[in-house]
């Protein structure tokens, strides 16, 4: 008979499988710090509320155009006052103007909005605020929100609005929030 020669195979010590798990430790942690996914995740928010802000703006600035009634009735539907203000985190989305934008998007044909946009923390302080102010015959409103990546902050001061703690967009960034009752 013949004897089967036996293989050993050698295995892996035990220092070098910690010397290749810190390795790998420290590559991901490296990794982590150079990417920061914290700052990527807002930075992905705040792309979200300037493209729903942008098309916001350009939803009511054609109801506003196309409309033949008062600018009252036009950016406070249905409110009977010459200032309204609602939050998005407490108004309800519909877009037919009882929603939190007091104006009826939903029977514009140019553009089409079939449910109000909200934040997406929508909670304190990231919600959007519209407000708008009629007094005097003039057609004021503004919409503003908080942004949150380091990135875009400086958009808030650099809006041409009044606010620099907020991002602010629509017809008359100068709104006086106190006076109009558009408290954040």
């Amino acid at each position: 008979m013949r004897k089967s020669a036996h293989v050993f195979t050698r295995g892996f010590t035990l220092v070098e499988l910690l010397v290749v798990i810190a390795i790998i430790a420290i590559l991901a942690a490296v990794v982590v710090l150079i990417i920061n996914p914290l700052e990527l995740t807002r930075r992905g928010r705040d792309a979200a509320r300037l493209t729903d802000l942008a098309n916001l703006q350009n939803a009511i600035n054609v109801a506003v155009q196309e409309s033949t009634e008062s600018a009252q009735e036009i950016l406070c539907k249905g409110v009977g006052t010459a200032t309204c203000a609602a939050k998005s985190n407490v108004g309800t989305r519909k877009a037919d103007g009882t929603g939190w934008v007091k104006v009826d998007l939903s029977t514009q044909k140019a553009v089409s909005v079939p449910t109000l946009p909200i934040d997406p923390s929508n909670g304190v302080p990231y919600h959007y605020v519209y407000c708008a102010d009629t007094t005097g015959g003039g057609a004021k409103w503004e919409i503003f929100a908080t942004l949150e990546s380091e990135q875009q902050k400086k958009r808030m001061g650099e809006d041409g609005g009044n606010d620099t703690a907020r991002y602010e967009i629509g017809s008359d960034l100068s709104l006086d929030l106190t006076v109009s009752g558009c408290a954040y």
